[in-house]
């Protein structure tokens, strides 16, 4: 094995992981093969972890930039007098933030190997969800981070195509990957006495809200109208600002309840409108052989098996309803599937991969 140093670096809280984008950036720290590797955050909390450095922060954006320089100075003097630095900037945050965080420590780190840990195209994202000035600041400061990292990655073929017609480089593709129970026979699915489809995500992830609301308000009064008996189980979040009859929300949960929730459902359903980078969510799903009702945003960027029919595609909201009323007593387990795709986007593969093939172990 090499004798490199790595430093993962986070703008956000990434223990306890709450979001996909979370979820991913501490699975692939923890997943790193080596006992030479250290974790720094910027974070909400004061909590203590091993192998983890954090800075406490506010929720504000001022207060995260001014703590930047902070989280600098932090690295900096812990990484004094060691070598084969290599510097993993996760990427599941505002570019901005990269932009000034490497430009502050590139000149304290000259010959640190930089890595860019997408987890989809900043840009792309505040253009649907911020006005034009904030976006084409996004687009100025990704392209910077694009130019300047020594590797610059992406979650799937379809977003390299997007980032080398945007940014005219030629970044390599690290999949999104998810970390898996040992044995799915040791979950104990949640059986109710009603038939239930399942979602999960946290709202303050607005492409969630917007799919969140599609499925309360639109596709489930169409279900319910010809079956009144199945219900919507979510989770992710402590309260949402839906209520109906049919609509349970389980709250946020531990990752073993989320699996035991996904486990005992119909279906797994995924109406998102647009999307950026790959849904955990519904690799998850795939990975515990679940039937799974889907728009194309959905599952974008997933390498789907179509000889495995346990996918279903729909291109509205009608289609949406009428597949959940079909497919509403389809097995809850689908070995085929499971074996499938949990061997492709099990998150040791995925780094060991890469870090193999990037010579850095």
């Amino acid at each position: 094995m090499k004798n490199n140093y790595f430093i993962i670096v986070n703008f956000f809280r990434v223990t306890e992981p709450y979001s996909g984008g979370s979820e991913v950036s501490f699975n692939f720290f923890k997943n790193i093969r080596t006992k030479r590797k250290r974790l720094f955050q910027l974070s909400n909390t004061k909590q203590n972890y091993k192998d983890v450095e954090s800075i406490y922060v506010s929720n504000s954006k001022i207060s995260k930039l001014i703590n930047i320089f902070k989280l600098v100075r932090k690295i900096k003097k812990f990484c004094r007098n060691k070598k084969n630095l290599i510097i993993i900037v996760e990427g599941a945050s505002w570019a901005g933030y990269s932009y000034l965080f490497y430009k502050l420590l590139k000149r304290q780190l000259k010959v640190a190997k930089f890595i860019y840990h997408s987890q989809n195209i900043e840009y792309l994202l505040r253009r649907e969800k911020n006005n034009f000035f904030i976006s084409q600041i996004t687009k100025i400061f990704e392209q910077h981070v694009a130019n300047n990292f020594d590797v610059f990655t992406c979650t799937s073929n379809n977003e390299k195509h997007m980032i080398k017609k945007i940014y005219n480089i030629n970044p390599l593709v690290l999949p999104n990957g998810i970390r898996l129970p040992k044995s799915f026979d040791k979950i104990k699915p949640v059986i109710k006495k009603y038939n239930y489809i399942f979602f999960g995500g946290n709202i303050d992830f607005s492409p969630n809200l917007d799919a969140l609301k599609v499925l309360v308000e639109d596709i489930m009064p169409k279900v319910n109208i010809k079956n009144p008996n199945i219900k919507l189980i979510v989770t992710g979040n402590k309260s949402i600002p839906f209520k109906s009859k049919n609509l349970v929300n389980a709250g946020f949960v531990s990752k073993k309840v989320f699996f035991r929730y996904l486990l005992g459902a119909s279906l797994f359903v995924n109406p998102m409108q647009i999307t950026f980078g790959v849904q955990t969510k519904t690799l998850h799903a795939l990975a515990l052989g679940k039937t799974i009702i889907s728009t194309t945003q959905g599952v974008a960027g997933i390498k789907l098996n179509h000889s495995i029919k346990n996918i279903f595609i729909v291109k509205n909201n009608d289609d949406f309803s009428k597949t959940i009323l079909k497919k509403i007593n389809a097995k809850k387990f689908n070995k085929k599937a499971s074996n499938y795709y949990s061997k492709i986007y099990d998150m040791r593969k995925i780094v060991n991969e890469f870090m193999v093939k990037e010579n850095l172990i």
